[in-house]
């Protein structure tokens, strides 16, 4: 604390003067100040409480950011999962796609159309019952038929080389049969044209012989 030093009045001079100085006036005590404390306290609250709020504000932006990659992410995924759906959904309303189904029902195409005439009930055209073969271009064959197809054409040329392996067998054995037959034959005519210059020779020694002995 600090106090100015007022000057003090001669009792004298008030007297003999019956007056004062105006310029000079007496100073009472000044006020005493407040401390520093509680202000610094309450800076420091409101300092820790910002802080605290910044803080909170910081990790809540963070979390929605979060939040919202991961909601992107999600709604990235699903728009490539509907664009695939609907890429199918092309594919099996497709015409030939449709034609296959309906075939795989058994439906085949009907080259004889009919129309009915309506009130009337008129029909217009030749119906005809269809066998499925009329219109193979239009008959759309599935997996499974195709498969099946292609076994039956398998087992068929397996068969057919059965066939045919054992035809050139059966061959082979005839003309080994025909081989042999004519090997006897001709064996047997070998033997019999034998016996025949055997015979001649024999019937040509005899005369012979009768000769000498007729000579003798």
């Amino acid at each position: 604390m600090s106090a100015l030093w007022a000057p003090v009045d001669d009792p004298r001079e008030t007297q003999a003067g019956g007056r004062r100085d105006p310029g000079l006036r007496a100073v009472g005590r000044p006020a005493p100040r407040l401390s520093r404390a509680p202000f610094l306290l309450v800076l420091i609250a409101v300092f820790g409480l910002g802080m605290a709020g910044l803080l909170m504000l910081n990790t809540t932006l963070q979390n929605q950011a979060f939040s919202s990659r991961a909601l992107d992410r999600q709604a990235t995924e699903l728009a490539y999962t509907q664009a695939d759906l609907e890429s199918q959904i092309d594919v099996l309303t497709a015409p030939p796609e449709l034609a296959r189904q309906a075939s795989a029902l058994g439906m085949r195409p009907n080259p004889y159309p009919a129309l009915l005439e309506l009130p009337s009930g008129d029909v217009i055209g030749d119906p005809r019952p269809v066998a499925g073969g009329e219109v193979p271009s239009m008959v759309i064959k599935t997996p499974a038929e195709v498969a099946a197809e292609k076994a039956a054409a398998r087992a068929k040329a397996k068969a057919d080389a059965a066939k045919a392996e054992a035809k050139a067998e059966r061959a082979a054995a005839e003309a080994a049969a025909e081989k042999k037959a004519a090997e006897k034959k001709a064996a047997e005519k070998k033997a019999a044209a034998d016996q025949e210059a055997a015979k001649k020779e024999k019937a040509a020694e005899k005369p012979r012989g009768q000769d000498e002995e007729g000579q003798g």
